[in-house]
Formats: C-alpha cells, structure tokens, sequence
C-alpha cells in the first residue's frame, strides 16, 4: 500500500463526483447542473492544495496546474512533511520538488531525492477515473447525475455562487463501479485484478459516508473558482476496509503495512483544496532531463515508515 497512492485513489475518487441529480430543491438543483453541463474551461491554470495531518507526521502537497480538454494534465509543486520522533523529541522537516503528469491511461509522479530525480506510477491502470472530470461528453457528465443526494446554492457578496454538494456514498459507489468494469474489461489479467481490488476498497469507502464538497463558482462565466473537500473519513474507511479484510484473513498484510493502514485508519485527516489561478495560465512543461533521466523506485517507502510510527505508540 503504497502512500501517494492512496491519496491519488482519493482524490480520483472526488474527482469521479463533479456533476449530480436527485432531491435538492429544484431552483438549487438547476443552478448546479447548469454549472457542471457547461464544464471546466480547459486551458485554465488551478492551484492546489492536499493535507494530511496527523499526531507525528504532517504533510502539505502544493501544486500549480495546468488542464486540457483531452484529458491531459500537467502539474509541478512542492511536496513537504514533518516528522516528529516523541523518544527523542526532535522534528525533521523535509521538501520534494515534483512534477506529475497524466498522459492517456498513465499518471506518473517525478520528484526529486537527494539531487536524483525519481518516477513512480501513481494511480497505473486507474488514471481513468479522471475522465469524469476532463470529459467533455455530455453523456458521459449525465452518467453521474444521480449520486449528488443534496444541493445547497448561495449567493457570495463577490458575484460567486457557493454550492454546498452531498453525495449519497452508495449512490455514488454504484455508478462509479459501473464505469470503471466498463474500462477495465480489455485491460490485461495482472492490471484489471489490480484495478477491481482497488475498486473494491474505494467501493466499501465511499458507501460508508456520504461525501460532502464545497464548489464555488464564478456567476458571471460560470468558471470553477474553489473546490474544498474533507477526505478524512473516505481515506479512513478505505483503510478500515483493508485492514478488516486483513483480521479476517481474506489477505495478508506485513506488520510495516498494517501498522501504515491504522495510522491512516484512525489517527490521521486529509482536506483538499483546488482553486483556480487568476494570473494568465501558463502550461507546466517537464524538462525532458527529468523525464529521460528519472529512475524507477517506490520514493515514498521511507515516508511510510515515518506515516505509521503512531501506530507504535
């Protein structure tokens, strides 16, 4: 269990629920799908934020985007954490340049460790739940109409419009389960069971809660001007739901991976915050030295170890 993968699981996850219909008032429920019908404004630049906090570790992922309408995304930003050792009592802090960039059904993270740049895959065979969000079919939007449970829509003092959006978690979950077994059908034997335990753990995760965001957009052009979600309990389930499997010895765990998945079960928090960027958007490119030259390795493996010390505690 790898630890940016999971947040990228998560993330995806959000991402698979902009767009909704079902028991809001009317008048709120027309002013949303008339903002997610008309779509993002591809091109635009956004910048965000990811925290994850935890009793000993704490960690920030700040990025400057870049978006196209055929599904491509580049981004580069800054991956940070601090880790707290209590025996000692003495705090390491730690930064990571980063690029990532999505290119067809592969998402690749670079960052950079010790002056070595490094690449790892982190979503693989599940990039394509991005499509939900970068799809510019409008079939495709209409197909998560009916996992949004309540629409709240109010008016800012700027000429925004603030909307509160629930989503009903096993709504949700069963419309994402269909698209995604609709993708993986061609996939290869090792990557289509990768993908459908996958799909299992975020399944489980998403019934358990309902998911609530918060989508500010701009009135007048209908643009995207924030997105906000607390992803704590999605991340927290998806984790119990792990473990659980593991304590009724459906699968097998290492002491390392169980003591990863309680940390982030019980202890930690994970809020996301993307907003878009007001200067002139300009495309994030990766130098061709860093993609060339970035060598394969699981760079987050001693950050996990740091992640599960409370778990120890």
């Amino acid at each position: 269990m790898k630890f940016f993968k999971v947040f990228a699981l998560l993330l995806a996850g959000l991402f698979l629920t902009v767009g909704g219909r079902a028991f809001a008032a009317e008048a709120d429920m027309q002013a949303f799908r008339a903002a997610y019908l008309q779509g993002m404004t591809f091109g635009k630049g956004y910048h965000l934020e990811l925290m994850f906090h935890g009793p000993t570790f704490q960690s920030n992922v700040i990025a400057d985007g870049y978006l196209q309408g055929n599904g491509a995304a580049v981004a580069t930003g800054r991956l940070t954490w601090g880790y707290t050792d209590l025996t000692a009592g003495q705090t390491q802090q730690h930064e990571m340049p980063f690029y990532a960039e999505r290119s067809g059904d592969a998402v690749t993270f670079y960052g950079q460790r010790n002056a070595v740049w490094e690449k790892e895959s982190i979503l693989g065979s599940l990039s394509w739940i991005l499509d939900a969000v970068s799809s510019e079919d409008s079939n495709t939007k209409q197909s998560y109409a009916a996992a949004v449970k309540d629409v709240q829509v109010s008016e800012t003092k700027n000429g925004q419009q603030r909307i509160n959006i629930t989503f009903d978690g096993q709504a949700l979950s069963a419309v994402k389960d269909k698209a995604v077994r609709d993708r993986i059908a061609n996939m290869s034997d090792a990557d289509r069971q990768e993908a459908l335990v996958s799909l299992d753990y975020l399944n489980r995760a998403l019934a358990a809660n309902n998911l609530q965001c918060t989508w500010t957009i701009d009135k007048a052009t209908g643009e995207t001007a924030m997105l906000t979600a607390d992803l704590t309990e999605v991340m927290r389930s998806y984790a119990k739901a792990v473990l659980e499997d593991s304590y009724q010895g459906k699968i097998s765990l290492s002491q390392e991976e169980t003591d990863f998945l309680a940390s982030i079960g019980y202890y930690y928090n994970l809020q996301l915050y993307l907003t878009r960027k007001d200067t002139p958007a300009q495309q994030v490119v990766i130098p061709a030295g860093v993609k060339s030259g970035a060598q394969d390795n699981d760079i987050f493996a001693d950050i996990e170890r740091e992640v599960i010390s409370v778990a120890k505690k």
